[in-house]
């Protein structure tokens, strides 16, 4: 597989993380054991991603003028990510995440996005010229939804294949989910998104039903531990890979960026593979960017696996 060209439009965000025994229930106060300063944010891990993976891959978003923003360029750059259209915002901190990870590897994540708020319709627009030679653009919730749909209406009409990542769990427009190449939402944002509780490959199956008939072309739904499922040309489910997870954190924005280097280049049965692949590789890895596994690490785990 040659190396592909991806762009990510998305967030930049750096995370404050907590461990903790578990995650706290409403009013309970716990006792955290150990607290890391990390870049992070969907976007920016995608870009992380797709750059380790072997892509040639642009980063477009917006940070504040301040030291997490400093942060975040710091770090996209150190894995040869074009940084060309990463703004500055005039007066918004960087983007925040709080995140508890608890002992067994869950995490509970509040996103503030401040500075992510910059990347307009507008710097989509500039973004043009970059569509005549992308493989994929991969995106996000963590920006404006405004700004989303505007990336979806350029890909259409470049003829690039667009992966929108669901996340953050929020209600998305059918007019959004209609403009995606393909739709990727985990458990509990599929479940924003169609009102369908996902517990099981069943319900992941009516979830992706439902999202195909609101006109997604091709779903993706990420089942972590459970594996994923694919609804589009035909119906495929794939279990996870055994791992001893660390955390969680991140591991959809792995399995999604791989998706956009490999989604076009292989069947799907084994880009799924692929994808699942470096989700859970991302697992056995404390923080998010840290997280995220080069190629060749993929590539010896999907050997070992047969």
């Amino acid at each position: 597989m040659d190396s592909p060209t991806i762009l990510v439009i998305g967030s930049a965000n750096v995370d404050l993380v907590t461990r903790v025994p578990r995650c706290p229930k409403p009013g309970e106060s716990l006792i955290g054991t150990a607290f890391s300063t990390v870049a992070g944010g969907k976007g920016a891990n995608q870009a992380v991603a797709a750059a380790r993976l072997g892509a040639h891959t642009y980063f477009a978003g917006c940070v504040g003028d301040d030291a997490f923003g400093a942060m975040q360029r710091k770090t996209l750059a150190a894995d040869g990510i074009d940084l060309t259209h990463l703004k500055t915002h005039p007066d918004k901190p960087t983007g925040t995440a709080v995140i508890l990870v608890a002992d067994q590897g869950q995490n509970s994540i509040v996103v503030t996005p401040s500075a992510n708020s910059g990347i307009t319709p507008d710097d989509v627009a500039a973004l043009e010229p970059l569509f005549s030679g992308l493989d994929a653009v991969l995106l996000q919730l963590e920006i404006p939804l405004d700004t989303v749909e505007a990336a979806l209406d350029l890909a259409r009409r470049t003829g690039v294949l667009s992966i929108l990542d669901a996340g953050p769990a929020q209600q998305v427009p059918e007019s959004i989910i209609a403009k995606a190449g393909l739709v990727s939402p985990n458990e509990t944002e599929a479940e924003a998104m169609t009102g369908i509780s996902v517990k099981s490959v069943d319900d992941a199956h009516k979830a992706a039903s439902r999202l195909l008939d609101a006109g997604a072309a091709e779903v993706v739904i990420k089942l972590g531990a459970n594996g994923a499922l694919y609804a589009g040309r035909e119906s495929l489910y794939l279990p996870a890979f055994s791992v001893n997870p660390v955390d969680t954190v991140a591991a959809g924005d792995a399995f999604t960026a791989a998706l956009g280097v490999c989604w076009s280049r292989m069947p799907r049965k084994e880009a799924l593979q692929f994808a699942n692949a470096a989700g859970a590789l991302a697992t056995t890895v404390p923080g998010a960017q840290p997280s995220m596994p080069a190629r060749a690490a993929v590539e010896a785990f999907l050997n070992e696996q047969g």
